[in-house]
């Protein structure tokens, strides 16, 4: 496999060309997922106007068509981009002051937003349409009892008033209220605070506060509830110990003896149910290796090693601590393996499943207790289009299936082929909106968006003749998850399920069962610990105050729950892109309570994970809707993790990380002009540059494109001659035949 894996590889460089100033116009790079064929080029393009700024870029998919740029932009004269259109998230235009603040701004959707500003150009007031939906106050002169002087003290925002009443000298918030709003509706915020206060809950609301070191580390927090967390530190900086105090009960350990290598990384911690977690890293390029997890007495319950190509991909995952299974003249590994196309795309892996048919949203069979006799292998291979769109998926295996997505031609959009109907552009259209939001899950799940593209309301069921089931979500002003409503409808009854997110904090009641659960919510190293105390409604199968901790594979993704001691409460397994393999517990009831999954992200009921910014479908491999970010991540916005779901991660539904970020290397361009003999051309003849930067464009690109197919043949004279190098091996045959 190894063997092979090189040969794809070889010969398939990545180009870049530039004009005379030093910018990167083009782009080639080969891409090939098997020996036996052709590489493809893949020839992105950019341009850039006669300042150096960058007007127009095309992905590999769109600029074979000749097709309009992904994404334009129209730059002021002081540099500041006046609008944008991309193909995905369509136009955003907005007019900024003399200091450059941006003053209004209006989109695609017809949304257009106002921003007021004080004397300081802070601002105080958002208006989205005629709906004022921020103010905010700054405390004055007379506010210095609690450092609040020129500090943000009152937030009113989508989701409620966010009060901060105190600050420490540094500046941090050491004492912090959030009221959340009457009604779960779009706020229109009145200029009195007395007509303000009356939108809101009646009470004081949820309090939460922090003490600091005089080194500026946090070392307690005190939640919503009285719950108190207590956090010890290095005299490095480090995170030694956390414990946590439920209110009116005892301290209790929930992570101590935390050890760090010289790279900063945890390589041993242990937690409060004395479980020992290890990591053991390459000493030669850093990349993890190991991943373990013992009882006090010494039985193994996680020991992941992993497997790399030369250049980081993650190849292959292995649990020892899982049995081998033999069934139906298979052999059952707890063993994935994964192979990528010469652009990093995974484009194959094998795993273990459930053996009971399950694909789309929906999880597989839970067992209880959990029986490997159940599970069965599987294979997945993927297929891409030159923008990175999934064009088919190949499930072969217990399960076996394929989902195929359409792709719209002048854009990333893209939908399933559902019973053999294949979706055409007028369709593909009018299943976003404006600004590329998706506007159906499936058939009969209908998505709403507020304002500023986020995702307000799915509707999973929808009746004709009476009120819609619905799940409903409000954000506060940096677009973070605060609430979750869930409405039902039995018979005559409406059910209302809530969940409040707060510092360190869940709140969530159930009208249907008369729940109310404060789940407390702590990172504890590497892993995640959580503290289930149901105030009222408690199950009669659970204990009261349940400590569960969660061990996550290198992605962050939650595989083995234990409770206080060390004994499984659930264990679960992922595909590659995210949905749930096979899950096992011993309680189903108990297991139900496990919300944050892969990637240690939250699902929802729709299936939909949360990751801050953006809902990820992993049953589509896809966003819902374009990166908030913009273009950060490549041009297709659409893209998860570049396809490299096994090494890479997104931590907020923005920007991409790769597992080995220290060794990864990006090809990275400041779009400066570095020759100022550009600027003497400008000055003596601007149509004359314009048309010499357009010539050494042409040139450029045809230059590469007979240098792409000197290689493709075997002709390697030119490159080992350009690299300075002596030529010692010659190949006698041309690349992929």
């Amino acid at each position: 496999m190894v063997e092979s894996s090189f040969i794809l590889h070889q010969h398939t460089p990545a180009l870049h060309s530039v004009d005379p100033r030093g910018l990167s116009v083009a782009s080639i790079l080969l891409c090939r997922s098997s020996i036996d064929h052709e590489s493809e080029m893949r020839i992105s393009q950019a341009s850039f106007d006669v300042a150096g700024r960058l007007v127009s870029r095309w992905d590999p998919r769109l600029w074979a068509d000749r097709a309009p740029a992904n994404l334009s932009v129209i730059h002021s004269l002081s540099g500041q981009v006046l609008a944008s259109d991309s193909v995905d998230a369509g136009w955003r235009v907005s007019l900024a002051g003399e200091a450059g603040q941006v003053l209004e701004a209006w989109d695609a959707r017809g949304v257009a937003r106002r921003t007021g500003y004080d004397a300081l150009l802070r601002s105080t007031e958002v208006f989205e349409d005629v709906h004022c939906v921020e103010r905010l106050l700054y405390g004055g002169p007379d506010s210095t009892a609690y450092n609040q002087c020129g500090q943000l003290i009152r937030h009113d925002d989508p989701a409620g008033t966010l009060l901060d009443e105190a600050f420490g000298l540094s500046g941090n918030v050491i004492r912090q209220t959030r009221r959340f709003l009457h009604s779960a509706n779009e706020p229109d915020w009145p200029e009195s605070l007395t007509g303000r206060d009356a939108l809101l809950e009646p009470g004081d609301g949820a309090t939460t506060c922090w003490q600091y070191s005089p080194l500026n580390e946090s070392t307690q927090q005190t939640d919503g509830q009285g719950n108190v967390r207590f956090l010890g530190y290095t005299v490095a900086g480090q995170l030694k110990d956390s414990r946590l105090q439920l209110n009116g009960q005892a301290e209790q350990v929930l992570v101590s003896a935390i050890q760090y290598d010289a790279q900063g990384r945890v390589v041993s911690e242990t937690a409060g149910n004395s479980v020992i977690s290890t990591a053991r890293y390459d000493t030669e390029d850093g990349r993890l290796k190991e991943l373990n997890a013992t009882r006090s007495n010494g039985q193994v319950l996680q020991d992941l090693r992993y497997g790399y190509d030369p250049v980081g991909n993650v190849i292959r995952v292995e649990d020892r601590a899982q049995p081998t299974v033999f069934k139906g003249n298979q052999r059952i590994d707890s063993v994935s393996t994964y192979h990528y196309d010469t652009l990093y795309q995974l484009i194959e892996a094998t795993g273990r499943e459930s053996a009971v048919v399950n694909y789309g949203p929906v999880f597989p069979g839970f067992q209880s207790p959990a029986d490997p006799t159940r599970l069965a292998n599987y294979t997945q291979t993927y297929r891409y289009d030159a923008g990175g769109n999934l064009q088919q998926l190949t499930h072969t295996g217990a399960q076996s299936h394929s989902r195929t997505l359409v792709t719209a031609r002048y854009s990333n959009r893209s939908l399933p082929v559902i019973n053999d109907h294949i979706p055409n552009e007028a369709e593909i259209a009018a299943a976003f909106d404006a600004n590329g939001n998706l506007l159906a899950l499936q058939a009969g799940q209908d998505l709403s968006w507020d304002r500023r593209n986020q995702l307000q309301q799915v509707r999973p069921v929808v009746r004709d003749d009476a009120a819609d089931d619905s799940e409903r979500y409000i954000y506060d002003a940096s677009g973070q998850r605060l609430r979750k409503v869930r409405t039902t409808q039995a018979k005559a009854v409406t059910h209302i399920a809530d969940v409040r997110y707060l510092p360190g904090l869940e709140v969530r009641t159930d009208s249907a069962t008369g729940e109310t659960l404060h789940v407390v919510v702590a990172q504890a190293g590497r892993n995640n610990v959580r503290v289930l105390h149901w105030a009222s409604g408690k199950p009669d199968a659970l204990e009261n105050d349940q400590t569960r901790y969660t061990l996550n594979d290198h992605l962050g993704s939650g595989t083995l729950e234990l409770d206080g001691q060390a004994q499984r409460i659930s264990q679960e397994s992922y595909y590659p892109f995210g949905g749930t393999s096979w899950w096992a517990g011993r309680n189903a009831i108990e297991a139900n309570y496990k919300t944050v999954r892969y990637s240690g992200k939250e699902r929802d009921a729709t299936g939909l994970y949360y990751y801050g910014l953006r809902y990820y479908a992993p049953w589509l491999q896809r966003w819902i809707n374009p990166d908030p970010a913009g273009a950060v991540d490549g041009l297709n916005v659409y893209l998860f993790v570049r396809n490299d779901p096994c090494g890479g991660s997104d931590d907020g539904g923005l920007v991409y990380r790769g597992m080995n970020d220290r060794i990864d290397r990006h090809y990275d361009k400041t779009h400066t002009i570095k020759y100022r003999g550009v600027s003497d051309m400008r000055r003596a003849d601007e149509h004359k540059l314009v048309y010499t930067l357009d010539l050494a464009l042409e040139e450029s690109v045809a230059v590469m494109t007979r240098e792409v197919e000197k290689l493709k043949a075997g002709d390697t004279d030119d490159l080992y001659a350009f690299l300075g190098m002596k030529k010692t091996i010659k190949r006698t045959h041309p690349v992929g035949s």
